[in-house]
């Protein structure tokens, strides 16, 4: 008995599980996804990641590089969206906030104190010049 051949996974197969792993599809599930041409039954989640380790721990960056990178299209362009695009992207990544809140504790903002004088209309000008 000669045995079975060796599993060799196609073009295909990879870009398919390379992006099933980048939206977040569990193993388990990718892995029903491909067909052993022997067998004829979906691959065991231990062949998928025997066979698809590279494209299982590239996907999600890959899919992460794509999506950062239209969102930093949209947050530097004047299209539509242009500006929320670039509100999330401070608040996100910059760590901004528009209510002020998440300043450290230990610097806070520096506080300003106004001094409004208000001339009373019912006093002559000699009054309160000398107060």
């Amino acid at each position: 008995m000669a045995g079975r051949k060796s599993f060799e996974p196609t073009a295909e197969q990879r870009k398919l599980v390379e992006s099933a792993a980048g939206f977040g599809i569990p193993q388990e599930d990718i892995a029903r996804l491909i067909i052993n041409p022997q067998t004829g039954k979906p691959l065991a989640p231990k062949s998928l990641r025997l066979h698809f380790r590279t494209e299982l721990d590239t996907g999600a960056t890959k899919a992460n590089m794509l999506v950062a990178n239209s969102l930093f299209k949209a947050a530097t362009g004047t299209g539509k969206g242009a500006v929320t695009a670039a509100i999330w992207w401070t608040k996100s990544r910059m760590g901004w906030r528009g209510d002020g809140a998440g300043l450290e504790d230990d610097n806070p903002p520096a506080s300003k104190t106004f001094t409004f004088v208000v001339k009373d209309a019912r006093r002559a000008d000699d009054e309160t010049d000398g107060a």
